[in-house]
């Protein structure tokens, strides 16, 4: 499964997914995932996959919610990867960031003027 968002480049950027259940891939969320240092990879611009420099956590604790909180240097690309893998605890994922050097909320509306 892919998912693809648009950031600002160069600003850290934090977000949540769910990690589905090795055992039950179709149907459910992997409740409280182990998560551990080399799970969340990222590459940038097509470079080498290296680990996150903030290991994601499950929050709120017990849940089934994974907060990514990448940095600002992490986000110093014009496309990022992220590459979730923990074998068979919870099945793979790739998460495509796409950055710009501005974002829809930097522009400012043609029918408002500014005095």
């Amino acid at each position: 499964m892919a998912i693809t968002s648009l950031n600002k480049r160069g600003y850290a950027y934090t977000f949540y997914i769910g990690l589905m259940d090795f055992a039950n891939p179709t149907t459910l969320l992997k409740v409280n995932p182990t998560i551990t240092a080399g799970d969340f990879k990222i590459s940038k611009d097509g470079g080498a996959f290296t680990n996150l420099t903030n290991l994601p956590t499950v929050t709120p604790a017990g849940g089934t919610a994974v907060q990514i909180s990448l940095t600002a240097t992490e986000m110093t690309c014009d496309k990022a990867v992220i590459l979730c893998s923990h074998g068979s605890i919870w099945v793979d994922q790739l998460i495509n960031i796409r950055n710009g050097a501005q974002t829809i909320d930097d522009v400012q509306p043609r029918n408002q003027r500014v005095f």
